[in-house]
């Protein structure tokens, strides 16, 4: 009799979980369809890094430019010489003075970091997923639909950790945290956002020099 109830409580607790990564599956097809209508998006963003040495907080704010599939720009307010820009295969950042521009297709770390960032802007994140063998869990919440990834192995420069917030009722990316397997931590929120507007292509430009 022991043995018949656990095999059934084995055989319900399955059923349960088929069924919750069914309803995540459906979610996360809803998140990917309504932002792939989407042409573009403009909004403010807040970014706030916490070092985990110290607890220290550095603050930053600017504005966000996404369009098509591969183009992305953060222009910073402050501090307002930052600015990154992602421009198919290109990938471009000043921090200070401090310039950098990658060829994402030599770059295997920046290439990884290009696709992150894009694919949870686009909507996407089942496919960061699945290209970075990450488990992935879906739960509604009142701020919204919350998506979490979880690296199943340790990088140097990876993240263990990637919390996304899709608003409930445009699923359009909210909030994001970045945890680092050192403890560092990146969090960007989005608001004030205008969709399928015309964006100036110049947003994209990268410098020459």
């Amino acid at each position: 009799m022991k043995k018949w109830l656990a095999l059934l409580l084995a055989v319900l607790m399955l059923c349960a979980l088929a069924h919750a990564q069914s309803d995540n599956q459906t979610t996360l097809a809803q998140i990917e369809k309504a932002n792939a209508a989407i042409s573009s998006i403009e909004g403010k963003f807040a970014q706030t890094k916490k070092l985990a040495a110290n607890g220290k907080e550095i603050k930053s704010d600017g504005t966000l430019y996404i369009s098509e599939t591969d183009k992305m720009a953060m222009h910073y307010n402050a501090p307002s010489t930052d600015l990154l820009i992602i421009n198919g295969e290109r990938f471009y950042m000043i921090r200070g003075k401090k310039k950098n521009n990658f060829n994402t297709e030599k770059n295997k770390a920046m290439r990884s970091l290009r696709n992150t960032l894009l694919y949870c802007v686009h909507g996407k994140p089942a496919q960061l997923a699945e290209e970075n063998a990450a488990d992935i869990s879906v739960s509604n919440e009142k701020t919204g639909i919350i998506v979490t990834l979880s690296s199943q192995k340790k990088t140097p420069r990876g993240y263990e950790k990637i919390i996304l917030n899709y608003e409930g009722k445009t699923l359009l990316l909210t909030r994001m945290e970045m945890i680092e397997w050192g403890g560092n931590s990146t969090v960007y929120e989005i608001s004030d956002m205008k969709t399928n507007t015309s964006i100036d292509a110049s947003v994209y430009t990268i410098p020459e020099k």
